[in-house]
């Protein structure tokens, strides 16, 4: 099955829907914190990354549950704004205040 993964950031979750021929909402996750969020990215293990709006943690990592389960610390990035994880499993993160991108290593 193909999935596509949408992310509302007015309502702090992500939903997933069946392909092809979407006709409606199969499954919602939402997020921990407090913060609004600006792009999700699914990792191998079904792991949500998201990048929010939240000054102290920019970047967060939640389960199927919505439990945030790693945080990417504004000690390691200033703002994030978008997140793509690549084939070895490295999350990229794009920043807003530098307009770089960062490859953080989360294979661990």
């Amino acid at each position: 099955m193909d999935y596509l993964y949408v992310s509302s950031r007015s309502q702090n979750r992500t939903y997933r829907y069946l392909l092809p021929g979407i006709s409606g909402r199969t499954n919602s996750t939402p997020f921990g914190g407090n913060s609004r969020t600006w792009d999700i990215a699914r990792d191998s293990m079904g792991l949500i990354w998201v990048a929010t709006d939240d000054s102290g943690i920019p970047v967060r990592c939640c389960d199927s549950s919505g439990n945030t389960v790693v945080e990417v610390g504004s000690n390691t990035i200033s703002s994030a704004t978008g997140v793509t994880l690549d084939d070895e499993g490295h999350l990229w993160v794009s920043n807003n205040d530098d307009m770089l991108l960062y490859r953080i290593d989360v294979t661990e």
